[in-house]
C-alpha cells in the first residue's frame, strides 16, 4: 500500500522563510533551504523552527564559536609540543591558526564534510583554554567528538564539564543517535575522561595508526541516545525502554 508521506511545514527562525521537511526529520538538525542556516525541525506543523542553542553555558564555562580574536589564546595552547604527543602533527604557528579561524567562521553544523568547533572559555577570566570538536559520520545522526584542553586547566574537572555539556548538546538539542570517540591507549588521562563522562568502552584497534615512528593502538568509546537519556534520568537503559 502506497501512502503519501506527511510533512512538517514551519517557519525558519533566522530568515522567516517557509520550510518543509518530512515528518521523519522531526527534532533533527537540518539546513534552511533559503538562508542555509542550521536549524532544528519542530515536531508539528505551524511552529517556528528552533535556533541552534549556542553558546552553551555550564557552571564554569562557555562553549562558543571560535572568533578571530582567539588566535592569541589558541597560539598559546597549540604552540606547545606536549599538545601533540599522540598525533603526527606538530605545534601550530600564528599564521596557520589565523587561517584556520578565517575558514572556521563560515562553517555551520550542517556544512558537509567539515569539522565543527566550539571554543572552551572560562567564565571568570574570559580566557579561551581549549576547544571541542564535532565530526558527523553520517547524515547528522552519528558523530565523532574530541576535546583539547590546556594542561594548565586539567585535573580540575574542566574537561569533564566541557565534554559532558557537549554530550548533552548532541543528544538533547540536535537529537543524535550515537556519539563516539577514540584515544591513544597510552593516554591514561583521555581514557579516564571518557569514563567520567559516561562513555562506554567498545573495543580496541590494535596498532591501527603509525604515529611518530611507531604503531599505536586506539581505544574506542561510544554512547547511544537511549543510554544518555537513561543515565540522565537515573535509570538503566533496560528500565527506561
Amino acid at each position: 500500500m502506497i501512502t503519501e508521506e506527511s510533512f512538517i511545514d514551519f517557519e525558519c527562525p533566522y530568515c522567516g522563510g517557509a520550510v518543509s521537511f518530512p515528518q521523519i526529520n522531526a527534532k533533527s538538525l537540518q539546513a534552511c533551504p533559503s538562508c542555509l542556516e542550521a536549524l532544528i525541525v519542530p515536531e508539528t506543523t505551524g511552529e517556528v523552527g528552533r535556533k541552534i542553542p549556542i553558546p552553551i553555558t555550564t557552571p564554569r564555562l562557555i562553549l562558543r564559536r571560535l572568533q578571530g580574536g582567539d588566535w592569541k589564546d589558541l597560539l598559546e595552547l597549540l604552540s606547545k609540543e606536549e599538545m601533540f604527543a599522540h598525533s603526527n602533527r606538530g605545534p601550530m604557528e600564528e599564521q596557520e591558526i589565523v587561517r584556520w579561524l578565517e575558514t572556521d567562521g563560515s562553517v555551520k553544523l550542517t556544512t558537509p564534510n567539515e569539522a565543527f568547533f566550539l571554543g572552551i572559555q572560562v567564565q571568570d577570566s574570559g580566557k579561551l583554554i581549549g576547544y571541542v570538536r564535532l565530526d558527523f559520520t553520517d547524515e547528522r545522526l552519528q558523530a565523532l567528538v574530541s576535546a583539547c584542553v590546556s594542561p594548565s586547566y586539567q585535573r580540575n574537572g574542566i574537561a569533564t564539564e566541557a565534554v559532558s555539556a557537549l554530550l548533552d548538546f548532541c543528544f538533547n538539542e540536535i537529537s543524535l543517535h550515537r556519539v563516539q570517540t577514540r584515544c591513544d591507549n597510552r593516554d591514561v588521562a583521555a581514557r579516564r575522561l571518557c569514563e567520567k563522562v559516561g562513555l562506554r568502552r567498545e573495543g580496541e584497534s590494535l596498532k591501527d595508526r603509525f604515529v611518530k615512528g611507531e604503531w599505536i593502538s586506539h581505544v574506542w568509546y561510544a554512547r547511544l541516545d537511549e543510554e544518555h537519556r537513561a543515565e540522565r534520568s537515573g535509570n538503566t537503559p533496560e528500565s527506561a525502554a
